[in-house]
Parts: C-alpha cells; sequence; structure tokens
C-alpha cells in the first residue's frame, strides 16, 4: 500500500476548474489509501466488511468463483448475521459465472442480492447496458472503488500471468457520502426495489488530518454517460506538461484521437499503457491497434505491459490531478456502461501515481510506428475485422 501525503492548503485551481465544467462539487478533507494488487486490495476490503456494525453496500461487474469469492461471501453473510444490513449488486453478464451456491449462502444469511440488467425477452436492446462499477460502502465513513473484481484473477501480487495487475482505492471524508448515493440511486430507481436509508442532514465528515480535494462521477447510459467523455476532453484539451494513461482497454473514438494528436502537437507528452500479452480480449486488442498508427506517427508514446493482464485506470494529468476509477478508455466505459471515477487534486496524489507509472514501465516494452507499420497480413486484417465493432467496446 502506498500511503498518501497529507495536503495544507487550499481547494486547488484545477479543482474550481473542474468543479465549474462537470456541475460537481470538488470537495477537501479526504484521505485516499492507494492499494496495489490482490495482496493489498483484498484484506482491506475484507477487514473493513468485518468491521461493519451498521450497514454495507456493495455492488461489482466481475463475482466468479473460487477462495476469494468464497471469502467474501462468507463475510459478507456473517456480517447480515451479526445485525448489519448487507446489500449486493452484482451486474447480471459480469457475474454470470458465479457459484450458484454462493448465492444461495447469502441468501440464507439474510443478504439482499440482486442482479443488473437480467436477460429478458422482451429487454434485448438493453443487454449491451451494464454496471461496470465498483463500490463498496461501509457504515457510511469507509468507501472502495477501483478496478478489481472479485475473482481468482486478482489475487496476488501480478507475480505471473494468473495474477492480474490493478488498482484500488480506499477512501474518507465526504465524497464517502457521494459514493453510496450513487449506489443508492441505482438500486432504489433502476432496480426498483425498496427506498434504502438517505444518508441524514449532519454534514459529510472531512478526515481529521487530510485535505486531498476529490470529486466523484457516476455515469450511465440513462443519463450523464457525456460527462465522463467530457472529463477525458477537458483533461487532454487543458494538459500543459503530460498525460499518462494506463488502461486496460484503449478504443478511442475518432474525435479523441484527434484530441490526443492536438496535445502532442502544443508540446503534451502523451503517454498511453496497455495490456501486452496477456489480455482477455483479443477483439479490444486488434480494435485498439488499429488506430495506433495515427497516434505513434504523432509522437504518442504507447507502452505494452509484460508480466500479466494490466486491469487498472488511471490517468495522470500534468502533477496537478489524476482521475481513477471503473473506467476505461473507451466507448463502453464513455456510454454504455454504469461507470463512476473519481477526480484526485492532488499533487502529492498525483506524484504518487506518477511514480508507479514510472515503476511500471520498467515492466514494459515500448512499442514504435515501425513496430506498427511491420504488423503482419493475418494482424491487418483482424485489426479492420474487430474495428467494425468499436462502438461496442
Amino acid at each position: 500500500m502506498v500511503d498518501p501525503v497529507p495536503e495544507q492548503h487550499a481547494l486547488p485551481a484545477v479543482g474550481r476548474e473542474v468543479s465549474t465544467l462537470l456541475g460537481l462539487p470538488v470537495q477537501s478533507g479526504h484521505r485516499i489509501d492507494v492499494l496495489i494488487n490482490g495482496d493489498e486490495i483484498f484484506p482491506a476490503m475484507l477487514q473493513a466488511i468485518a468491521g461493519a456494525r451498521r450497514e454495507i453496500w456493495f455492488e461489482t461487474f466481475i463475482y466468479w468463483s473460487g477462495d476469494i469469492a468464497q471469502r467474501f461471501a462468507s463475510a459478507l453473510s456473517d456480517a447480515e448475521r451479526r445485525g448489519v444490513s448487507v446489500y449486493v449488486l452484482l451486474d447480471w453478464w459480469g457475474a454470470k459465472d458465479i457459484d450458484v451456491d454462493l448465492i444461495e449462502h447469502m441468501h440464507n444469511a439474510g443478504v439482499s442480492i440482486r442482479f443488473f440488467n437480467p436477460l429478458r425477452w422482451w429487454q434485448l436492446h438493453r443487454m449491451n447496458y451494464r454496471t461496470h462499477r465498483k463500490i463498496l460502502v461501509v457504515d457510511r465513513k469507509l468507501a472502495f472503488t477501483g478496478g478489481v473484481g472479485i475473482a481468482k484473477e486478482w489475487q496476488g501480487n501480478a507475480r505471473s500471468p494468473d495474477e492480474w495487475y490493478d488498482i484500488h482505492y480506499r477512501i474518507m471524508g465526504p465524497i464517502v457520502r457521494n459514493i453510496r448515493e450513487a449506489f443508492r440511486e441505482l438500486w432504489s430507481e433502476v432496480l426498483q426495489e425498496p427506498l434504502l436509508c438517505p444518508d441524514d442532514d449532519t454534514p459529510p465528515a472531512r478526515h481529521s488530518t487530510d485535505t486531498v480535494a476529490a470529486q466523484v462521477l457516476s455515469s450511465s447510459p440513462r443519463g450523464g454517460s457525456e460527462l465522463i467523455y467530457q472529463l477525458f476532453r477537458y483533461a487532454l484539451d487543458t494538459a500543459t506538461d503530460s498525460v499518462q494513461i494506463t488502461t486496460a482497454y484503449f478504443v478511442p473514438d475518432q474525435d479523441m484521437i484527434s484530441a490526443i494528436i492536438s496535445a502532442v502537437e502544443r508540446g503534451v507528452k502523451v503517454e498511453v499503457m496497455v495490456p501486452g500479452p496477456h489480455i482477455d480480449s483479443q477483439i479490444v486488442r486488434y480494435s485498439s491497434k488499429a488506430s495506433w498508427g495515427k497516434l505513434l506517427s504523432a509522437g504518442v508514446r504507447i507502452l505494452i505491459y509484460q508480466p500479466t493482464m494490466l486491469h487498472a485506470k488511471t490517468t495522470i494529468i500534468d502533477n496537478d490531478w489524476t482521475i481513477l476509477g471503473s473506467a476505461n478508455f473507451d466507448n463502453r466505459s464513455f456510454s454504455l456502461n454504469d461507470e463512476i471515477i473519481l477526480n484526485v487534486c492532488s499533487e502529492e496524489f498525483t506524484a504518487t501515481h506518477r511514480k508507479i507509472f514510472i515503476e511500471n514501465c520498467e515492466h514494459c516494452q515500448l512499442f514504435s510506428y515501425e513496430d506498427w507499420r511491420r504488423r503482419g497480413l493475418i494482424s491487418r486484417l483482424k485489426e479492420v475485422l474487430s474495428d467494425f465493432l468499436r462502438p461496442h467496446l
């Protein structure tokens, strides 16, 4: 775990600018701990669940089977049995491989479990809409979000191709209320389940020792999905020094490609880190590569992560702020999925992520324009065919 460095100054200028752009407040008074890989992420989440005394709200896209899935099911069930109100929201598609025994285990303990957008013949047109969010809120004062799913692939410390690389975050401070409200809206208004208890009128608590400024952005195709796209465009359009993108799926549309190239042309160093030989979607890989020629020839640095599947999602802008959360750099996150992201406006927090990015560069191969030109005919054909699906990736 990387410990955060406390700041001791007022809301930074970038925070005021982003707040104005999105019409959502950037608030100070947070502690945000950076958790890297399952060896740090899962113990922290399970500890929070074990310490819950009032309520647990948990939402995730992937919940499969195996040891870690069993441990979460047991922890959530134990919490319900000791009187904690536990609500679990799973995406129907992402959790379709969950062990049925785990569902029964939680259901028998009294855990309230629901599935988002299950398959129904009269709603086939909605099957492409998924909740890709990762949310855990405990007792209204502690929250987790990031990229991790509940499956054996995320266990360990990225020591082999069987252990995926990811980053998750433990959050204390005012935006916990906003993360909780995002879950509540989906549960009560979209699923039309009984209304969950809102927060009271008590002002949201600031963390006592840290003043990291942060903002929550929740989006969905039902409304607000354009905000994430606008945010990334704003980041590219206003960056003055550097943009460092880490993403599992990098499939930008033509407007976003133009924005990236424009940033490079005005002197911004743009680097993109993506999965290498270990990736869970070959279609995404080939569709992504179809657009690399323009980017590489313009001067974008594309870094191919080698050890395992790279599943983290962070964007570092200059030395000022970091975008993190569940959203990838693709149309699915920009317009089709329910996503949740955080803008963290903090030089110290950004410096921490810049250090992580540099360390991960040691495990990457730099992909050049000449590499792209030398790719074979079969690869080119796969790129053309895969690129037809770009709007859905």
